[in-house]
This record gives C-alpha cells, structure tokens and sequence, in this order.
C-alpha cells in the first residue's frame, strides 16, 4: 500500500494557524472524497523529520523558507480568505501535490 499524500500545515507556535488550515483542508477534501491524504500540523522548528519527503506539500501559515526542500504555498486564505479563497487554494495544494508525487 503506498503512503498517504501529506499536507504539513506550518506555523510559529503550532496552537492556532495551523490547526485551523489543517481542519478547512481536511474539510475540503471529504467534501471532495478524496481520502489519499494525510493532513497535519507542526511548528517550523519541528519541520526536520519531514524533509526529503517525496509526498510532502507544505501550507505555510507563516514566511515561506525557500530552503525548506519541499514545495508549498503560502496559507493566508485559509484564515481570512472567503470561502471561495480557501476551496481554490485547497486545490492548488492537489494540483501541487499531483505534479510532484504518484505512488
């Protein structure tokens, strides 16, 4: 069985942002019926274990790092974008994730 698809949802101090995009992604997805995907949360200094990962988009509630070797978006709308803000970058995150990774 191949692994899940993961979306790592980044911030500061990992209580508030980045709980909050990982419950609206993970709402978005069962709506779509997508079920391929794991979808979690971590501050930026606990980022380590995740690097090198081949099925690893990152949702960044806070400044990109460009040095982290993983693609990802920056997770603004999920906190004060309009429903139809968050849907489309929900759907980024798929297209990006489908562009990197097929197991």
């Amino acid at each position: 069985m191949a692994e899940k698809k993961l979306v790592l949802c980044v911030c500061g101090a990992g209580i508030n942002t980045s709980i909050n995009a990982v419950m609206q992604v993970q709402e978005y997805l069962e709506k779509k019926k997508i079920k391929d995907y794991q979808v979690t949360h971590c501050t930026v200094d606990h980022m380590e274990p995740y690097r090198g990962r081949k099925n690893l988009v990152v949702v960044w509630m806070t400044t990109i790092d460009e040095k982290f070797d993983s693609p990802g978006v920056q997770g603004l709308p999920f906190l004060i974008g309009s429903k139809k803000d968050k849907e489309a970058l929900t759907d980024k995150i798929i297209e990006l994730m489908n562009s990197i990774y097929s197991p």
